[in-house]
């Protein structure tokens, strides 16, 4: 495993980091109805994680939201001794609960923050989180709120760094005039490359990144190009099955001139090209068996896509409209 640092926060970040999206399973929903992540059970997602850490992995990215907390929990199982070998990275709704014409608001929003931090210290069974984000672009008239409460955390020691998960650069100065902002999560991969400006500003700025759907929640992977068919309670299921998304895995096959035998797969040339972005600290893969993370944890040592490759996948990718799983 290489290492690169998450911008000013000094971290030592692995190249390759764990999506824990895919943990969380498939859960009951309010309705009564089941979604989440199929083909996973918590003992494998234990033993996934261990695995990772053997390979050099030091840093999983969760949320309170991912399986309504299930993913934080098997987390803490699964870390339980090796707390300290681990950069933790999770999320919050910051907007949840909120009323957004209450004159209470900002009152409202500080207290969703600091209750929300408390109970993913109790899911991770842990005193700190090391990497805190907003899952979402808080409302305008929370936003001085929720800044001031991060910062509070920070200085209480329950968080170390912070920032935010968006791809919305408006936002980011928004927040960053009202406090400051340690790292941004960006998602970008192969198919969705609009964020390529934000990477350059954060390395300008020396703003640390994790970079979130570099596989596209799958469709990079090669494992769909014939057949997209996923279960009806997977959270994909109905995207992929959009118009849009019908045709974009028909063409998709066309980019597998990218995988090279032995030297290069498919899943390690979509990683590989986010990590050659500069602006990247962390590229975050999701991954459900030990199979799959050795194969993403290889991906820091194949060959980067020629210019040439570059091109010629960028011809494809024009003609392809996908599910814009980046944007947020």
């Amino acid at each position: 495993m290489k290492y690169r640092t998450l911008g000013q926060t000094g971290l030592k970040v692995s190249e390759i980091g764990l999506g824990a999206y895919p943990i969380s399973g498939v859960q009951q929903q309010s309705d009564g109805t089941l979604s989440g992540w199929t083909g996973t059970d918590d003992r494998q997602s234990i033993a996934l994680i261990h695995h990772a850490e053997e390979l050099g992995v030091n840093l999983i990215d969760s949320a309170e939201s991912y399986g309504d907390g299930h993913s934080e929990a098997v987390i803490a199982q699964a870390l339980q001794g090796r707390r300290d070998k681990w950069i933790i990275a999770t999320k919050v709704s910051p907007n949840r609960g909120l009323d957004a014409g209450s004159p209470d608001l900002p009152t409202q929003a500080k207290n969703r923050i600091c209750e929300a931090v408390e109970a993913s210290l109790k899911r991770l069974r842990t005193d700190h989180i090391d990497v805190y984000q907003l899952h979402a672009i808080p409302l305008e008239g929370a936003m001085p709120a929720v800044m001031e409460a991060l910062a509070t955390l920070r200085k209480q020691g329950k968080i170390r760094w912070y920032g935010i998960s968006t791809n919305n650069r408006e936002a980011i100065d928004k927040l960053r005039k009202l406090g400051e902002i340690h790292m941004l999560q960006i998602g970008y991969n192969l198919l969705e490359q609009q964020a390529d400006e934000l990477l350059h500003f954060a390395k300008h700025e020396n703003i640390g990144t994790l970079l979130r759907v570099p596989l596209a929640k799958g469709m990079l992977t090669g494992k769909y190009f014939k057949s997209w068919e996923v279960p009806k309670e997977d959270i994909r299921y109905e995207r992929f099955n959009r118009p849009e998304s019908i045709d974009a895995f028909n063409k998709l096959s066309q980019l597998r001139f990218l995988a090279k035998g032995k030297e290069r797969t498919m899943v390690q040339a979509a990683l590989r090209f986010v990590l050659d972005h500069h602006g990247v600290s962390c590229v975050i893969a999701g991954a459900k068996t030990a199979q799959q993370i050795e194969e993403n944890t290889a991906a820091v040592d194949v060959p980067s896509l020629t210019e040439s490759e570059l091109q010629r996948a960028s011809a494809i990718v024009d003609t392809i409209r996908a599910p814009n799983w980046s944007a947020n």
